[in-house]
């Protein structure tokens, strides 16, 4: 008597059929710098002059407690389109999509927003200005979200 066995993959034959996680461009040096200009971006940013830096205000979702990023924001018809530089693990992020949204200063207003939605880069690349699209595409930044209006005027 034979018993035929249905083929079965351990972990680790998993992980060896999967492609591997892209390493950060440069080696991750853009957000590390990114974590050490921060404090210095947060009070640029979100001011009625400025045009590239936004401020996501959030509610951590473990601790409850605000936090306030700078990002690279662009104004769309009905909300904003936000590039995921450091990707879809950072917690301003996360924190959007488990709080259903958010709040943005841009230009001086504050805005608030719904539940970030991922978006094709190519759909909102022109949003950006030629130069922007530029440093992004040298970046190797490629993942977009737009956040739309929750309320049909801002605050």
């Amino acid at each position: 008597m034979t018993h035929s066995a249905s083929p079965t993959h351990t972990t680790t034959e998993l992980r060896e059929t999967e492609k591997p996680a892209p390493k950060p461009r440069f080696g991750g040096v853009l957000w590390r710098i990114s974590r050490l200009t921060s404090p210095a971006t947060l009070p640029l940013a979100g001011k009625h002059w400025n045009p590239i830096f936004g401020i996501v205000e959030h509610r951590g979702r473990k601790t409850g407690r605000v936090y306030r990023t700078p990002v690279a924001a662009r104004r769309s018809a009905d909300g904003f389109i936000i590039a995921l530089a450091f990707g879809a693990q950072v917690d301003w992020y996360r924190n959007l999509v488990a709080a259903g949204g958010g709040t943005i200063l841009w230009r001086g207003d504050m805005y608030s927003v719904t539940t970030p939605e991922r978006v094709d880069a190519a759909t909102v690349l022109p949003t950006f200005d030629a130069v922007q699209r530029l440093l992004l595409r040298i970046a190797g930044i490629d993942a977009y979200i737009q956040v739309r209006d929750a309320e049909s005027s801002h605050a």
